[in-house]
């Protein structure tokens, strides 16, 4: 599992307006009490602020692509035996302010992964994060489960399709939602002449469209569609210290976010990450630790992430 740290300097982001799906719904929208907050405002559960479910949503498949390196995924497994499934556990806090409004939530992403035995590298995941957050004083809870197949294209190259749904509610902010998407993501190694330090291309493009819920009575769809391409640079300088190998990875990753007005349409991240190195034992157990800092035009803040496989 991974233990990431994440550096985000955001790029400019666009503030929603309601495209005529969304205003054809405001009659509901008025009687249920919803208001413009979740479709697309800061307080947004949906598409507003970085813990809200599309952006989580995101950033949980894309974390698949690069957590894992492919060092890890292709190497021989004869000096460990039989090739073990790994369950993962993490933690994220996350602490921000977008336009005046404070967001705070502590996710937990929880990961089962079943190894093929007889094709090195190809790998079914299972992955559950459960998150708690604060939209101001208002307490928010979100689930998201998901299931996604790693295939291995050749001895540096991976790609991995994957589904989830998701489901979030504040009863403090009158906000349901639930959402399902695909996305397609790749991974491609890059290795350094003669060094062991290698440069990592991370490419996902996915598809999220919110689905029904019954409100006070009421069946309501907030019709959000939307296509995300996120893209990504990773650079691994594996090294010793104190008789261990350990790496430290610096990442720069844009998302771009297409299709219905969501509160911020582009981020980058400036990310950096240390723990146990991606080769060898590491296929059996996996460490790192993160800390982050996030900025986008009306976006700041900071994230502190820990994962653990084994």
């Amino acid at each position: 599992m991974c233990l990431a740290l994440t550096l985000c300097i955001g790029a400019a982001a666009s503030k929603a307006l309601a495209t005529d799906a969304v205003l054809s719904l405001l009659p509901i929208e008025a009687e249920l009490g919803i208001g413009d907050d979740l479709l697309g405002g800061a307080s947004s559960l949906l598409a507003g602020n970085p813990g809200s479910l599309l952006p989580q949503t995101v950033d949980s498949a894309f974390a698949l692509v690069l957590d894992t390196s492919l060092e890890q995924l292709n190497s021989v497994f004869d000096e460990v035996g039989d090739i073990p499934n790994l369950f993962g556990l993490s933690f994220t806090v996350g602490e921000f302010e977008a336009n005046g409004v404070k967001i705070s939530y502590v996710t937990m992403p929880l990961t089962y992964t079943f190894r093929s035995q007889r094709i090195s590298g190809r790998q079914w995941i299972l992955s559950m994060p459960l998150t708690q957050g604060e939209v101001n004083d208002a307490k928010t809870y979100s689930i998201q489960p998901g299931l996604a197949l790693r295939i291995p294209v050749s001895a540096n190259w991976a790609i991995t399709p994957g589904m989830s749904v998701g489901y979030v509610k504040s009863s403090d902010l009158d906000q349901e939602a639930e959402q399902a998407g695909v996305s397609v993501s790749s991974a491609y190694r890059i290795p350094l002449g003669s060094t062991r330090n290698s440069i990592y291309i991370g490419n996902l493009i996915g598809y999220y469209k919110t689905l029904k819920v019954t409100l006070a009575g009421n069946e309501f769809d907030p019709n959000m569609a939307n296509t995300v391409f996120r893209n990504g640079l990773l650079y691994s300088m594996p090294m010793a210290f104190a008789h261990e190998l350990l790496s430290v990875e610096l990442s720069f990753v844009n998302t771009l976010f297409k299709g219905t007005d969501t509160y911020t349409r582009s981020q980058n991240e400036l990310a950096v990450s240390v723990g146990s190195t991606r080769r060898h034992m590491a296929q059996l157990s996996f460490l790192r630790l993160g800390l982050a800092v996030v900025q986008a035009e009306d976006i700041r803040g900071i994230r502190i992430n820990f994962g653990y496989y084994f």
